[in-house]
């Protein structure tokens, strides 16, 4: 079964004017048209590579492989920063058991615990670096460049770690993915003699999900690589669709565009109705703020463009958030991950049949509670003039999992034609990354902070 959309609540019919309109969209859906056959005009000249990596087996085949030389080890150490650490943490949220690290080797079927060290905060490294022995675990260091201050820190401190405790075999216990041929973080495995495994050149971070960047650790911690390229497979081919009435990236990029540029509109909120959905709205996060967020369009017009995308929990978060965007003001779209069929089904006993409170609830399941849930936030948002739409998956596995991503990096390439902006860059994060490098000392840098003290 494969991921559905629903986007009823986005039309202005059941929004008392705050949708989106027939006629406002058939133009938009037209321009969408054109940006799809851009889109499959791009892949076809090679510009695109994201798309075709579900079909990439000697990519599959180098990260299996790989993964096969650590079993036994006891952890798997991820530093990586961005989408090399947002990617793998939302696989890992979607597909492993809640308490996988705290679950012991058997029920964890060997496999290793799995640990992200994606901040450079003292305390939260100390940590973790305490909580896992360099001789029984497996660091895969994630940079495509090397350059990135926070990367290159832990890979400091990994490689400190490792060869005072491990000493001369300190190599064999690291895997880095990177550039295959060219950057600081390629040189130094060379000249090491490191275990590497290569990102495509053509794929940038927050599209490299479905690369050795998430397949290495899904294949370490026993996921169905298979099922997860086989979904985004799918997914790519149901996105690539002409018929952009049929076609849901083309429908949810001219909806989400249409309620920035024209309803003003502006914030995004995925709300996920399971603990295990949480990542992916981290995982978007990103992909739509860094993707979107440009101060120049394509001719080099400022245009400071992009939606601000929010995440949020169901059920909790409906009593965080859900007051606000009831009431508050009409600059939001939602955007709800529904999952109907969870992995376990929980029963609620029968007691106090006396307590209102508690009565009506027994013999009941937490299952359709948090179905009632959302059923409930949605029409309650709908009937103040709030527009949703509606992801909803047939259960949370891997199947699932890869048609999200890659349905999310279609639908961010389309919306990047509809800004008129390129999707692929973010001029905006290398400023913070030089002035991080001045202040920090880096060579040929001292300059470019000046006046700045930490």
């Amino acid at each position: 079964m494969s991921l559905s959309l629903n986007f009823s609540n986005a039309y202005s019919k059941k929004l008392a004017g705050h949708g989106i309109s027939n006629e406002m969209l058939k133009p938009t859906l037209e321009r969408t048209s054109r940006a799809l056959e851009q889109v499959k005009h791009e892949r076809e000249a090679g510009k695109l590579p994201y798309l075709d990596l579900p079909g990439d087996q000697k990519m599959r085949d180098a990260c299996r492989e790989m993964a096969g030389k650590f079993e036994g080890y006891e952890n798997l150490f991820l530093s990586g920063i961005g989408g090399s650490a947002l990617g793998p943490n939302a696989i890992f949220g979607a597909l492993a058991h809640p308490l996988h690290n705290m679950l012991s080797s058997a029920k964890r079927k060997g496999r290793p615990r799995f640990f992200v060290l994606d901040n450079v905060d003292p305390v939260q490294a100390d940590a973790l670096f305490s909580a896992c022995k360099p001789e029984k675990t497996v660091y895969n260091i994630i940079s495509k460049s090397g350059s990135t201050a926070e990367t290159a820190a832990a890979t400091l401190l990994i490689f400190d770690q490792l060869q005072k405790r491990v000493g001369a075999e300190w190599k064999k216990n690291v895997v880095c993915t990177t550039d295959p041929t060219s950057g600081d973080l390629r040189k130094l495995c060379n000249n090491e003699g490191l275990q590497t495994l290569p990102l495509h050149p053509g794929v940038g971070g927050r599209f490299s999900v479905l690369t050795p960047v998430g397949l290495f650790p899904s294949y370490m911690l026993g996921f169905d690589v298979d099922a997860m390229l086989a979904g985004a497979a799918e997914m790519r081919d149901r996105c690539l669709d002409g018929d952009v009435q049929k076609n849901p990236a083309a429908q949810m990029a001219a909806l989400l565009y249409l309620f920035d540029s024209t309803q003003h509109k502006k914030m995004h909120v995925m709300m996920a109705y399971a603990n295990g959905l949480y990542g992916m709205a981290d995982w978007f996060r990103q992909i739509w703020a860094e993707s979107l967020g440009k101060e120049m369009d394509n001719e080099g017009r400022v245009v400071n463009v992009g939606p601000t995308p929010l995440k949020a929990l169901g059920a909790t978060d409906q009593h965080s958030q859900v007051q606000l965007y009831i009431e508050g003001p009409y600059d939001k779209v939602f955007l709800f991950l529904e999952c109907k069929k969870f992995g376990k089904r929980m029963k609620l006993p029968e007691l106090y049949t006396q307590v209102s409170s508690l009565g009506y609830l027994g013999g009941q399941t937490m299952n359709k509670l948090i179905a009632a849930e959302f059923a409930a936030t949605r029409e309650a948002l709908a009937q103040r003039g709030r527009p949703s739409m509606t992801i909803t998956f047939p259960e949370i596995d891997a199947h699932a999992v890869g048609e999200f991503f890659m349905l999310w990096e279609i639908v961010t390439s389309l919306a990047g034609s509809l800004y008129r902006i390129n999707p692929y860059d973010q001029p905006g994060v290398e400023l913070g990354k030089v002035l991080t490098y001045g202040l920090m000392g880096r060579g040929g840098y001292e300059d470019k902070a000046k006046g700045l003290k930490v």
